[in-house]
Order: structure tokens, then C-alpha cells, then sequence
């Protein structure tokens, strides 16, 4: 498995990498589904959708570094994850931020804005924010499931909602056993207000966004989702290194593996959209 740091580059960065490196040192790979590449995209770009990422990428050449792009910097990010996981050390990686929006001069704008659980000395408050966050994502998946029911892709959110409560309960049971006096489960999910997501934004943004979808073009909605399960996978996964606790650290870390598994759901997901 390669461990190496993921790259990510700013649109000026790419173009300027692509300017200064021989065609044959690297691949820039675009995520995006089929439809979407046919109408544009960037000058060299192999096509290699989403949900073919993880079986593809052994097959690809091996000593070039591969750059990631898509529609917004979302799904490229999320791939580049999984490649890794899937390649040997050595292999350089990088990640697109904007997506082919950037290259054409679209500000971007409405990135999750990742937050720490707060001070690992407190271990009760970690836990307690943790279960907030699983519940605002919670919330935010049921809101999406009320909107577009019988959507091709509600299946995946299914899969969201349950794996949230799930990985609530665990901080739960961590925090229960911490603590003999917190109330049970039930309770303490239905007072969680979950006013802020996994990865740092605000419900209340989230829905309002939800809102303005239609569900002909489930490609935004997808990668909301996505967005979430990638901060949440960060959230963890840097949560798990920032503390000395061996028992919030192997929990933690095993939430982390969870939401990468959140994310090829959802990969799975991008199967059914159709353009």
C-alpha cells in the first residue's frame, strides 16, 4: 500500500506542472462519467470514471504519476484516496482542487470547512462532538431521501443514514464506558443537534443547497455526499493520530476505514447517473 501524501494542486499549479514535465512522466486521469467528458475536458485528459477507479489502477502504466481531476475537485479527491490504497510506494499522486470549473475560470465556493474535535485532553468532549457530527450527517441523508425517494442512487443513502448511526453508537459505547452516568443511546442521539456535518459544514447550508437540486442531475447531490464522507474519512483519520489513547485511536481509525468504504458506495452510486 503506498503512504505517500497526496498532492493537491490549484489550477495554476496543474498548468504549470503539465507546462514543465515530459507528456510520458505523467497521466492526468478525469473521474467524471462519460457524458460529461464528451462535452469538455481538459486537453490530454484520460477518461477513467469513478467507479471504475479502484479495478482500473493496476492496469495502469506503471512509473508515471498520476493527477486526478473532475468536475469540481470533489470526486478527484476521493479517487485519488482510493488509488492509493490500491498502488505500491513510489506512485506520485495528485489531486485537481476546482475540477475543469477552475481550468475555465468558475469560482468555486461551499468546500466543507474541516474541524477538529476540539482538545484530546477531553476526551467525554471529543467523543460527545464526534456523535453531533454523525448525527448532522444523519439528518442530512434522511433530508435527501425525503426529497428524491425513489432516485436510481436512494439506495446508497440508505447505506449513509444507517452507517452514521452506526459509527454514533460507537462513540457512544466508548463514551458509555468512560462514563457509566450518560444517559442511553436514544437519548443522547435525539438531543445531539447535529447543527454541523462530519466535515465541518453547516447542516443548515447543506439543506438549503439540497433544496435547490433537481433530480434529474443527481451529480451535485452525489457530491455533496461524497464531500462529507471525505472530510469525515480526514476528520478521523487525523483524530486518530492527534491522540495518545490507544482505544479512541483504534476506534477512531476504524471509523476512518468506514468512511472510505462510505465513499465507494458512493462511487457505486455514480453508476446510475445519467446525463
Amino acid at each position: 500500500m503506498n503512504s505517500a501524501d497526496i498532492v493537491n494542486l490549484n489550477t495554476e499549479q496543474l498548468k504549470s506542472y503539465l507546462n514543465e514535465h515530459k507528456e510520458q512522466d505523467f497521466m492526468l486521469i478525469d473521474v467524471r462519467e462519460p457524458s460529461e467528458y464528451s462535452r469538455l475536458h481538459i486537453p490530454g485528459a484520460q477518461l477513467l470514471p469513478f467507479p471504475l477507479i479502484e479495478e482500473e489502477i493496476p492496469n495502469l502504466p506503471k512509473g508515471k504519476a498520476l493527477i486526478f481531476t473532475c468536475r469540481s475537485g470533489i470526486r478527484s479527491r476521493a479517487a485519488a484516496l482510493l488509488a492509493r490504497d490500491k498502488l505500491d510506494g513510489g506512485t506520485t499522486i495528485f489531486t485537481h482542487h476546482g475540477g475543469i470549473l477552475s481550468w475555465h475560470g468558475k469560482t468555486l465556493s461551499g468546500f466543507p470547512r474541516v474541524q477538529a474535535f476540539g482538545q484530546f485532553d477531553d476526551f467525554a468532549m471529543v467523543l460527545t462532538n464526534g456523535i453531533d457530527m454523525e448525527k448532522g450527517a444523519w439528518i442530512f441523508y434522511h433530508q435527501v431521501l425525503e426529497r428524491f425517494p425513489s432516485a436510481p442512487f436512494s439506495a446508497a443513502f440508505v447505506t449513509l443514514s444507517q452507517a452514521e448511526t452506526s459509527h454514533a453508537r460507537t462513540l457512544y459505547n466508548l463514551l458509555r464506558r468512560r462514563d457509566a452516568s450518560v444517559p442511553d443511546f436514544d437519548a443522547v442521539f435525539a438531543a445531539a443537534k447535529g447543527e454541523v456535518l462530519e466535515g465541518g459544514a453547516s447542516l443548515q447550508e447543506q439543506i438549503g443547497k439540497l433544496g435547490k437540486l433537481e433530480s434529474d442531475d443527481p451529480v451535485l447531490l452525489l457530491e455533496m455526499a461524497l464531500d462529507i464522507e471525505y472530510a469525515a474519512y480526514d476528520l478521523y483519520r487525523r483524530g486518530a493520530e492527534m491522540t495518545d489513547d490507544p482505544e479512541v485511536k483504534q476506534i477512531l481509525y476504524g471509523i476512518a476505514q468506514g468512511e472510505k468504504a462510505h465513499m465507494r458506495s458512493l462511487a457505486e452510486a455514480f453508476r446510475y447517473v445519467s446525463q
